[in-house]
């Protein structure tokens, strides 16, 4: 999708008509919208959003008084925002109306046309359509608020990021499947007690209801803890990060980072040792137990090889051989019914055959096999378990360095840095028993996973015994089995995902930032940067909101990648302007001249709005990928009075910022294309 301008009627603090025509220009693809506060940036980002879909980002204030106040005293009751775009080689005009008082029953509220050398065609659906063009959940993301860019912390912010990766998949169908078939699986399975079963049925229904309540809200809780121990972590780093710039501590908490780098490098090191030993036992445990039954029995065959019982002291060959020739080994006749015949007939009864003695080579080989085996086994463990206690040794060495520095750090003369360090360790308790309140839960809910399982299996066990029950039990094992299926599907495209934006993040920070930090995204899509030792820095507000930049870029670029996705289970992606609202404002100036060298690669198309104080180092490093430009100008139906001149100097033009003893109050959009 291009954006080919945009046209606002009377809407919000744009009075009259005013328009803007976007940069289609490949190469000079940004279109660039100067504004101060308070004069419609943020409303321009909405309108687009509004256009659309008739939404607004939730930070958009009385988003249900739409229409300019000065046009509504003058008695107009209409307003509306018409977008005109271009997709798979059409041109489309989108409008929505907003209307005060009764809507004109003869206008659509939401309409879009197909333009077509001249004529234009009414789309049936347009919301339909739309959708199709940029899915409703994606839309969101191509629009950045810099000036609210939420920071990445906390349990909220998690919960938003993995919405965003889920839009961006375009999970909608997959969910709704997901919880159809919860619903009707659930109505499946409480159907079965109206059948002539027993009341046992629907007694572990409502045991099923009850463990399924209770797993929800553990696991609801631990995320929820999840979300604070991040907090606390990220307090953490603030205080080190203070106390490693505080000269008096300075040598003590570099000696801490070292020391706690150690530790985790111990840690790791007794963690690997203790899954060798793990590994060991899986794997050599047979010729442990089977030392005295090895040695019993290779005795036993030893003796008995020699008293010529095993295998046997005849072979059957043998036996046959001699009947066969009629004659015994000392030359006497060996006739059919003679008494001698039938003595040496009895020996078969007892000669070994070539079956047994292959089955008694393979036991000898194989207890040979043991015995070796065993013989190496001990040292393999005995390098394990050394390496174990010597991790421990280290682990316990370096835990006591790193109280004898808190301690040192708590006892230092100054009383704010041993403050610091007080709340330091009152973090670092609470965080350890969160985590172990998490630990607790994650218990509760494998045992409760446990009790519903068994529940399930005592529900089939009875649904055997009634057809009626057993069709219901039947249908309710199909849809969580279905269900169970598309969850672990959407966790795997949720993991792909992630390490796609993790990479793309980690891209954008090494292009845009001067500190040598990295990304780290967890599972449960908690979000920090660290150091190359994985020590969490602070972040400041500049790099929350570089940061904030850099996932608005990842996932744009992950909608472009996946425009073409064939998964029929995830929405396409797509490509789509980004708009980008003052998004410098907490960068300083090395910082903003770095992300503007970017901003152009981050979309086809980019709408970018920014301030005076944010435009100097942008401006100039945007200034060759400029296609469009437009200043905001505010009118103003009071007097001056001592209010001085603000004007600003576009490409030689004058322009006037702010206008005084106007007709209307309102914004007005002007055009300074060079």
């Amino acid at each position: 999708m291009w954006l080919d301008g945009i046209t606002l009627n009377d809407f919000r603090c744009f009075f009259g008509q005013q328009a803007i025509d976007f940069s289609t220009d490949k190469e000079k693809n940004v279109t660039l919208i100067h504004g101060e506060s308070g004069v419609g940036k943020t409303t321009l980002l909405n309108a687009i959003l509004w256009c659309f879909y008739g939404m607004t980002t939730p930070r958009f204030e009385k988003r249900e008084d739409l229409l300019n106040y000065d046009a509504l005293a003058q008695g107009r009751t209409l307003g509306f925002v018409e977008a005109t775009f271009e997709h798979n080689d059409n041109r489309y005009r989108a409008r929505r109306y907003a209307f005060a008082g009764p809507s004109n029953r003869e206008l659509r509220e939401f309409s879009i046309m197909r333009l077509d050398h001249g004529h234009s065609v009414s789309l049936d659906t347009p919301d339909t359509f739309i959708n199709t063009v940029i899915p409703k959940g994606m839309a969101s993301h191509f629009l950045f608020d810099g000036e609210h860019a939420e920071v990445f912390l906390g349990e909220d912010n998690r919960s938003s990021i993995r919405r965003a990766v889920q839009d961006i998949l375009g999970c909608t169908l997959i969910e709704t499947a997901i919880k159809d078939l919860g619903d009707t699986a659930t109505y499946y399975r409480k159907q079965a007690p109206t059948s002539r079963s027993s009341s046992n049925i629907e007694e572990i229904s409502q045991r099923i209801d009850l463990l399924t309540s209770q797993m929800q809200a553990a696991t609801a809780a631990r995320d929820n803890l999840f979300g604070d121990v991040e907090t606390i972590e990220q307090q953490i780093a603030d205080i080190d990060e203070k106390l490693r710039n505080s000269a008096a501590a300075k040598v003590l908490q570099g000696q801490r980072d070292q020391t706690q780098r150690a530790l985790d490098q111990a840690k790791k090191r007794e963690a690997d040792a203790k899954d060798e030993v793990l590994r060991w036992l899986g794997e050599n445990g047979r010729y442990l137990v089977s030392k005295v039954i090895t040695e019993q029995t290779f005795d036993n065959l030893n003796t008995e090889e020699t008293r010529g019982r095993i295998p046997s002291p005849y072979n059957e060959e043998f036996v046959k051989d001699l009947l066969e020739m009629g004659r015994c080994i000392c030359g006497a006749p060996l006739n059919h019914g003679t008494e001698a015949h039938a003595n040496v007939a009895k020996m078969l009864q007892k000669a070994a055959n070539a079956t047994l003695r292959s089955r008694l080579g393979s036991v000898r080989a194989r207890l040979t096999q043991l015995k070796s085996e065993r013989a190496k086994a001990p040292a393999k463990l005995q390098d394990a378990t050394k390496r174990e206690a010597d991790a421990r040794r280290e682990i316990s060495y370096q835990e006591g360095q790193l109280a004898e520095i808190s301690q040192k750090l708590s006892g230092i003369d100054f009383d704010e840095i041993a403050e610091r360090e007080k709340k330091r360790n009152e973090l670092r308790t609470l965080a350890n028993e969160k985590r172990e309140t998490i630990g607790t839960f994650n218990s509760q809910i494998a045992l409760t996973e446990t009790e519903k399982g068994s529940a399930e299996r005592e529900l089939r066990r009875l649904a055997e015994t009634d057809a009626d029950a057993r069709i219901f039990i039947t249908r309710y094992d199909f849809c969580e089995e279905l269900k169970g299926q598309l969850e672990r599907e959407l966790r795997e495209e949720e993991k792909s995902a992630k390490a796609v934006l993790r990479a793309s993040i980690r891209k954008v920070l090494e292009e845009t930032s001067r500190k040598a930090f990295r990304l780290n995204m967890t599972e449960d899509y908690s979000v920090s940067l660290v150091n190359e030792a994985g020590t969490q820095l602070p972040k400041s507000s500049g790099e929350n909101q570089l940061l904030g930049l850099a996932f608005t870029a990842a996932l744009v670029e992950f909608a472009r990648v996946r425009q073409n996705s064939q998964d029929h289970r995830l929405l396409k992606g797509t490509v789509a302007p980004l708009v980008l609202d003052s998004p410098f404002g907490q960068l300083d100036d090395v910082y903003r001249r770095t992300t503007a060298e970017f901003i152009p690669k981050m979309a086809s198309q980019v709408v970018l709005m920014v301030s005076k104080s944010q435009a100097s180092e942008t401006v100039s490093a945007l200034r060759e990928r400029i296609g469009e430009e437009y200043v905001l100008v505010r009118h103003n139906k009071d007097a001056r009075g001592n209010r001085p001149r603000e004007i600003r100097q576009f490409h030689g033009k004058d322009v006037e910022m702010a206008v005084f003893d106007s007709s209307y109050d309102g914004t007005e959009i002007v055009r300074v294309t060079k």
